[in-house]
């Protein structure tokens, strides 16, 4: 396989801790497991990060298509958490803060464009998202 298609390395530093690299920019970051199942709990775990990752896309396709649509998005903000049962993922609960208010059109537009990202596409469908708004 081709080197240049990996965007990613990740290697285990031990102590049950990864560390991850992003190629082109060498933004890193480290998960840990969590304390609950033997981790030391000082870093994210990778769920918490899957549930960031789905807020930061949503917000990415929010911005964009506000680029493209004309409304504004600087400052709307998304509270991620990721809902685990010994089965795994099962839901993620994200609450929608945007610290404006907006007409019912783009309200609209910000619902549909919010669930539709494709991070929350690529996610089997039995996991639930249960999204919440609260507009100024």
């Amino acid at each position: 396989m081709q080197q240049d298609h990996f965007t990613s390395t990740t290697t285990v530093t031990g102590n049950m801790r990864c560390h991850s690299v992003f190629r082109h920019s060498s933004a890193n970051f480290m998960t840990d497991i969590p304390k609950a199942i033997g981790g030391y709990g000082e870093m994210p775990p990778p769920t918490a990060l899957l549930a960031a990752t789905l807020a930061s896309c949503m917000l990415s396709m929010l911005a964009f298509t506000g680029t493209r649509k004309g409304f504004r998005t600087e400052g709307i903000s998304i509270q991620a958490a990721c809902i685990e049962e010994k089965s795994g993922i099962t839901a993620f609960d994200l609450h929608v803060s945007v610290p404006f208010s907006t007409d019912t059109r783009v309200r609209a537009l910000m619902e549909n464009t919010v669930a539709s990202c494709p991070v929350a596409n690529a996610l089997h469908p039995s996991i639930q998202k249960h999204i919440t708004w609260t507009f100024a």
